[in-house]
């Protein structure tokens, strides 16, 4: 279906009533597709994963992009914060991942990358079953197979594992990938990440070695990092900024690398030119 139509179509569908008034989601302009939201533009932004050798990018995390009436950006997690209400967060988490797979489409080169998605944790505990329905049917349209997308939750806000087990288990079943986005920030229980069972582990930026730790990060990582290969999942390590981060996600032989060093959110999908070279000694 053409961009255009899919635009009509969904705005037909994903009309919401906000302060008495009726609005339309999504705008295409100069090419890209926009959505709105509280008097906020939304957008995409894409930061690629690449894998350990830094020689190929394997997907693309979508990250929200937000400006006020102003033209001011603010960050993503403010205009979730604005959302009065569960119906109207699960309607704007809904939003955003809809957007970000509309953009995911204009990219020229999809072939064989996955587009990483983040799922706000309080969708998780506000939709009681059916996880993934929705989307399923959204990426349908869209022509994009669950299996080419990555769900990221966070465990925050859970205090007991099994509902946000149960909605995993869910959206594995339906096909996707699902991914513990910050594992480290809170806890690194590694019984409570069995019980979970995600697909993927992406380590908080805590356990990357920020502020002169280092050594620190090295000796828990090189602990951690093999208990959750043992539990059968794939690490990230994400949020790497410098030379010191990339040899160390590269010693412990880390299934992807993500973070500023490795590329910046930009409209377009792209690999990370001159990592391989640049920092193949680091």
């Amino acid at each position: 279906m053409p961009l255009t139509e899919l635009v009509h179509y969904f705005n037909k569908r994903s009309q919401f009533v906000r302060g008495g008034a009726l609005e339309d989601c999504f705008d295409i302009v100069d090419g890209r597709v926009h959505a709105r939201f509280g008097g906020r533009v939304l957008g995409t932004l894409f930061q690629p994963v690449v894998a350990p050798d830094g020689t190929r990018t394997i997907g693309h995390e979508a990250h929200l992009q937000a400006v006020d009436g102003q033209g001011d950006g603010l960050p993503a997690q403010a205009v979730f914060l604005e959302a009065g209400d569960d119906d109207e967060l699960v309607h704007l988490d809904r939003l955003a991942r809809t957007l970000h797979a509309l953009n995911f489409l204009l990219q020229p080169d999809q072939s064989g990358g996955f587009l990483s998605l983040n799922v706000h944790s309080q969708l998780v505990q506000a939709v009681p079953d059916h996880h993934g329905q929705v989307f399923e049917t959204v990426l349908s349209r869209c022509g994009l197979a669950p299996d080419r997308i990555v769900l990221e939750i966070s465990d925050d806000g859970f205090r007991h594992p099994a509902r946000l087990a149960a909605a995993i288990s869910e959206y594995r079943e339906r096909g996707y990938r699902i991914a513990l986005d910050n594992f480290g920030r809170h806890s690194s229980d590694l019984d409570r990440l069995a019980e979970l069972a995600p697909d993927i582990v992406k380590l908080d930026r805590s356990l990357s070695g920020h502020a002169g730790q280092l050594s620190l990060a090295r000796k828990v990582m090189e602990e951690l990092v093999p208990e959750i290969r043992r539990l059968g999942m794939k690490v990230v390590s994400q949020c790497i900024e410098n030379d010191e981060q990339l040899r160390l996600a590269r010693d412990l032989a880390v299934d992807g690398l993500q973070g500023y060093l490795i590329g910046r959110p930009a409209q377009d999908c792209r690999p990370v030119a001159g990592l391989a070279g640049a920092r193949a000694a680091a």
